[in-house]
């Protein structure tokens, strides 16, 4: 009986608590509730060329009111995900025509300028205007020889673990190349500045006395505590350094090859600067910007800069990258021919070229997140990072040069010591 009078005082009860429980649903915004629109193009210029892409930024608010720290209450914008408002209330217009989706292209250039709004209901986004520009005609194409010197610990080696220690396999090097050809040559990227520079990065054939190599482009060196200064440092990028200034054998001929030094080293590990750092001027021109030594010739650069010398270092970690991403060596290879960062934690952000997004990226309230994609640049405007030298973290997804940085390293082959390892055939 006690049992039976326990069950219905608990049922009684439960019934009690079900009338009133709170209803969690989240409120679902109308149409009638947006109260702004911001939109950016992505860019303020377009190229016409039917590949060149703007990818459109739409962000919905509507106003509501909260209560501050003292109670009182205040207007705050809330944010909206417009794409669960209904598809034909949400508007993008070029010069005053439907577009269709978040994307937008030109095949020909009609005219110079184009005007875009946002609409949501009957609320207009301020007019963005976008300069159309014609696309500059492709450079002769330039073929780049390419040898991998690849440091491998040596088996006999005290610190070497067969179970945990992985040799760079010449298939990593493979891909390596072909996804720095895509970035160059435009394959995958759709940036609305995107140019093809028409280089083909190859992995050379034969050695520097016309020998055929055993696997193209690879040329594996062997070291081992020997090149540390004592049996129980760290090995350091000096020990490199060292062994690559004293031995000729891994000095191919610079004329000829593109040298790519892989140190054994994690991605954080600083090897120096690869960037392009003396130049030689023709009577007549103009310098390049943001290269600051200038040379009358190659004897008077010092032998110490070994990268002007030799060639570019890239750390052994970039070849090992998580499934998600490709081995991505085309921000290295742009920085060996004279580009900078499109970013920075200092104030001005500038990589020489006029038609990158810049952003910055050293305030803690402001700052870009290095993991998203989308930024805001300099003057205040969004836009999807997709640029080489962005600082993304998404899979592969810095697939891009602007043709602005494509003219400044086609013309830091020409002028730049060690840059000039190309062939026209």
């Amino acid at each position: 009986m006690k049992n039976i009078l326990f069950v219905l005082i608990v049922l009684l009860g439960l019934q009690a608590c079900k009338k009133d429980t709170f209803n969690y649903q989240t409120y679902t915004a109308e149409v009638g509730d947006i109260d702004s629109i911001y939109f950016s193009t992505g860019s303020t210029s377009l190229i016409a060329d039917g590949k060149a892409t703007l990818q459109f930024v739409l962000e919905a608010y509507r106003k509501v009111q909260i209560k501050d720290a003292g109670g009182q209450p205040r207007d705050t914008m809330m944010y909206v995900d417009y794409a669960k408002l209904p598809k034909a209330e949400v508007k993008i217009f070029a010069d005053g025509q439907l577009v269709d989706g978040m994307e937008y292209q030109v095949k020909y250039l009609s005219k110079n300028t184009r005007e875009f709004y946002a609409q949501i209901g009957g609320l207009k986004s301020k007019v963005k205007s976008v300069q159309i520009k014609a696309p500059k005609p492709l450079g002769a194409k330039r073929y780049i020889d390419v040898v991998f010197h690849v440091f491998e610990l040596s088996t006999t080696d005290p610190g070497y673990d067969a179970l945990t220690y992985q040799d760079i396999q010449q298939k990593q090097l493979e891909s390596a190349i072909a996804y720095a050809n895509a970035v160059f040559n435009n394959v995958y990227g759709k940036d609305p500045n995107g140019g093809q520079a028409n280089f083909e990065f190859r992995l050379a054939k034969k050695n520097p006395a016309g020998m055929a190599l055993a696997l193209p482009g690879y040329n594996k060196i062997l070291y081992d505590a020997s090149w540390k200064a004592s049996p129980t440092a760290q090995f350091l990028p000096t020990n490199f350094t060292a062994k690559i200034n004293a031995t000729a054998a891994y000095q191919w001929n610079k004329d000829k090859f593109l040298n790519i030094y892989i140190y054994p080293t994690v991605a954080n590990t600083s090897i120096g600067n690869n960037r392009a750092a003396y130049q030689l001027v023709p009577a007549g021109q103009q310098a390049i910007e943001g290269i600051a030594n200038i040379v009358n010739s190659e004897a008077e650069i010092p032998t110490t800069d070994f990268y002007t010398i030799y060639g570019l270092g890239i750390q052994r970690s970039i070849f090992f990258p998580e499934s998600s991403l490709k081995i991505e060596i085309a921000p290295h290879l742009g920085i060996y021919y004279g580009l900078y960062a499109t970013n920075s934690i200092t104030l001005p952000v500038n990589d020489f070229v006029a038609d990158t997004k810049k952003y910055f990226t050293g305030n803690t309230q402001t700052a870009n997140q290095s993991s998203g994609l989308l930024k805001t640049g300099l003057d205040g405007e969004k836009f999807l990072a997709n640029n080489a030298m962005d600082d993304v973290r998404f899979a592969s997804l810095r697939n891009s040069f602007t043709q602005g940085q494509i003219e400044r390293m086609r013309l830091v082959m020409e002028r730049c010591p060690v840059r000039k390892a190309w062939q026209s055939e």
